[in-house]
């Protein structure tokens, strides 16, 4: 029977300013490529190496081969030109908003590519990220921010989780009699290990952030969740476990957990708009390393009414 306990602070109201009414950007006209050109995109990469199969494995010759990859080359051609097309006015349109020209990359490469590509890349630059920031002995956190950790129960998992990863690649390495079986497993291994290092090492080096105006929860390089702080009425110190998803929505509560877990609770009024959240967010329940510490920051940072 899962045990649950709660410690209650209220904080003292909040005085919500006028600044943090939340205005929707203005976006380009920019053509959805994705929706338009999804199934040539797909077709012009898993095409040519089915057809490099066909060829292999005896199937078709090498001329009717070669044929097939003459026409997906043009069929790739009109593909690519389009889509750079859309990356352009992507690009052009997130710079003229006021955007960085990061932030224009950025919207060119949601411009075209597919959500699940997205995805994937993101995840493995975060990696990379990770490993490259571990080396500077770098943690993403600016000016002003007070970090506010939340990745202490990681660390044994982690070191562990590297440790058995690195002796289960050298026992499968020496055990297994087949060459080639050996070199796949190996990188298989190998990547993985790189993977789990590294998302591991995000979860240190990008803290919770605490500012002047809003809360940053994060999880690793995989989620960031920007809150606003103005209409803040409530703290609460609150334990539950059990969480499904590290990202969830229950109603108006948006939750954060680390390993199934919350242990802070913030209570708005009026409801706060964040981003990625269709409707207004009037609680948030998340995980941190100190939760008593956390609420009281929290709790100093909060204007009372009439102030």
């Amino acid at each position: 029977m899962r045990r649950a306990w709660r410690v209650d602070t209220w904080s003292r109201p909040a005085l919500a300013s006028p600044s943090s009414t939340a205005t929707s950007d203005e976006e380009g006209d920019v053509p959805d490529a994705r929706t338009a050109f999804s199934v040539v995109r797909w077709l012009a990469v898993v095409i040519p190496l089915v057809d490099v199969a066909l060829v292999l494995t005896g199937v078709l010759s090498l001329r009717t081969g070669i044929v097939v990859a003459l026409v997906l080359e043009a069929l790739l051609a009109v593909v690519l030109v389009v889509e750079a097309a859309a990356f352009r006015r992507a690009y052009r349109s997130a710079r003229r908003s006021g955007g960085s020209r990061r932030a224009g990359l950025v919207a060119g490469a949601e411009a075209v590519w597919p959500p699940v590509v997205l995805r994937l890349a993101r995840a493995e630059a975060g990696v990379l990220r990770a490993l490259w920031w571990a080396v500077r002995r770098r943690a993403d956190v600016g000016p002003g921010d007070v970090p506010l950790p939340y990745a202490g129960r990681f660390r044994l998992v982690l070191v562990a989780l590297t440790v058995l990863g690195a002796l289960e690649t050298v026992v499968v390495h020496v055990l297994l009699p087949w060459e080639t079986a050996r070199g796949v497993l190996l990188a298989v291994s190998l990547y993985a290990l790189v993977w789990v290092l590294g998302s591991g090492l995000s979860m240190f080096q990008r803290p919770h952030l605490l500012r002047d105006d809003e809360l940053v929860l994060r999880f690793g390089h995989l989620r960031t969740v920007a809150v606003p702080l103005a209409g803040l009425v409530a703290v609460r110190r609150s334990v539950e476990a059990e969480h499904k998803k590290v990202l969830s929505r229950d109603g108006d509560r948006l939750v954060l957990s680390v390993m199934g877990d919350t242990d802070v609770e913030l209570r708005f009024d009026p409801p706060v708009h964040v981003d990625g959240q269709d409707e207004p967010v009037a609680r948030v329940a998340f995980w941190v390393d100190d939760p008593q510490a956390v609420v009281r920051l929290l709790r100093d940072r909060a204007v009372p009414a009439g102030r």
